[in-house]
């Protein structure tokens, strides 16, 4: 049996195994050892997979149905080079290719293409690992490792067996190819790879790797885990009304991270209290430990607190408590330098929560000149009693720079 590929001049003859007595050879299709059925010139060294043999010209898949894949042999960019969407890896072999910049190795595509279409029968041979029972023999690589459907972390869920040539959480795998939802009612919004680089309507986040949920008509996407949240939710640190996901048309702080919201942004809202919260911000971690900035763990505490020991700012936010130093902080005022060069003083000045008390009657900030309250602290010179509030030191990245806690002041002249 024989075969006329067209990326051969030569007609490709049949082999039925690659012997132990045949040299190794390496497919020309997806660069792996050859192994098993396969098609050869052996007179060219020019050898392929019969999978990779076999795999069409042109591929109408289902995660991306907007245009077909074309099966090329060499890069199709003239500067740089072609990175799978799949796995994340350079095309250094054939490369299915789509106009719009969408790029897969053979088997990436073809593996893909057997999820889209819920080729259950291979995949039924693949061992399952629960991350939570086989916690032995994890190498560092798996620790770092990305499904390459969702890109979340592999070990976050039960996967496939990495010696299938993929990282997929199982899960992933049985997602459904077409869902309805709340927030694009006029089509169905299908699986795809997210070929126009769309960010996320729920939690504004581009994601341009593995899978979304996405309507290409309407420019509308959403990450896999974010097309699953819950729509209403109750949280400990407001009773008063439950939260309800909902896209808002005003400007509003989010009450953990603090960062305001832009106009028809999709958040967790109470329209009565006007509380926001972004839906990524629902899941902050109860415990954060930061040693570089702080010795103790900060903990997330289920109330509104009026102000920050951090940085000293008012306004009603849900703060994370440090139960050892008695301090309220917002999230993000964790991890504040604990000192700084800053451009107006010639010395170090390390950030202090309280100032002592046996100081000056008053505080006035070198940089607003506006007063600096000795309850809520700032960034302090012993040498010359100078003082800035922390959000004017660290308002903007080019008037300071972090110094290592361990270096004498010589060290960083």
């Amino acid at each position: 049996m024989s075969l006329q590929h067209f990326s051969h001049q030569h007609p490709l003859v049949f082999i039925e195994s690659q012997g132990h007595e045949i040299e190794k050879v390496n497919c020309s299709g997806c660069g792996e050892l050859v192994s098993g059925s396969s098609f050869a010139c052996v007179e060219c060294r020019f050898y392929l997979h019969k999978q990779c043999a076999e795999a069409p010209a042109e591929m109408n898949h289902p995660f991306h149905r907007n245009h077909n894949l074309n099966l090329l042999t060499r890069n199709p960019y003239k500067t740089g080079t072609a990175t799978c969407d799949f796995c994340r890896k350079p095309c250094e072999n054939f490369v299915y290719h789509c106009s719009c910049k969408l790029d897969f190795h053979i088997k990436c595509a073809l593996f893909s293409h057997s999820i889209a279409e819920k080729r259950i029968a291979e995949f039924q041979d693949i061992p399952r690992i629960d991350p939570s029972i086989n916690t032995g023999n994890v190498t560092e690589e798996l620790k770092k490792a990305e499904c390459f459907a969702c890109w979340k972390p592999l070990l976050d869920s039960v996967y496939f067996s990495p010696n299938c040539g993929f990282y997929l959480h199982v899960k992933c795998v049985d997602l459904p190819a077409e869902i309805n939802h709340l927030f694009h009612q006029e089509h169905p919004i299908l699986l795809q790879f997210n070929s126009q680089r769309l960010s996320c309507k729920i939690c504004q986040k581009p994601q341009h790797r593995g899978f979304v949920y996405c309507c290409s008509l309407c420019k509308f996407a959403l990450h896999i885990e974010c097309a699953t949240i819950p729509t209403k939710i109750n949280q400990p640190f407001h009773r008063k009304h439950p939260l309800i996901l909902q896209s808002v048309d005003e400007c509003l702080p989010c009450q953990i991270c603090e960062e305001t919201t832009n106009l028809n942004d999709v958040v967790y809202f109470c329209s009565i209290c006007k509380f926001v919260l972004h839906s990524r911000c629902v899941s902050s971690p109860p415990i954060i430990e930061d040693k570089l900035h702080h010795e103790h763990p900060f903990t997330l505490l289920p109330r509104q607190v009026s102000f920050c020991d951090a940085c000293g700012t008012l306004g009603n936010y849900v703060p994370y408590l440090c139960s050892t130093c008695g301090i309220f902080v917002h999230k993000n005022c964790i991890s504040v330098p604990r000192i700084i060069r800053f451009y107006r003083h010639q010395h170090r000045i390390a950030h202090t929560y309280f100032l002592d008390q046996n100081e000056s009657e008053s505080w006035e900030c070198r940089f607003c000149l506006e007063e600096v309250k000795k309850e809520h602290g700032g960034y302090f010179c012993s040498k010359c009693n100078y003082i800035v509030h922390v959000k004017c030191a660290t308002k903007d990245s080019g008037l300071y720079y972090e110094v290592d806690s361990t270096e004498t002041e010589e060290e960083t002249d």
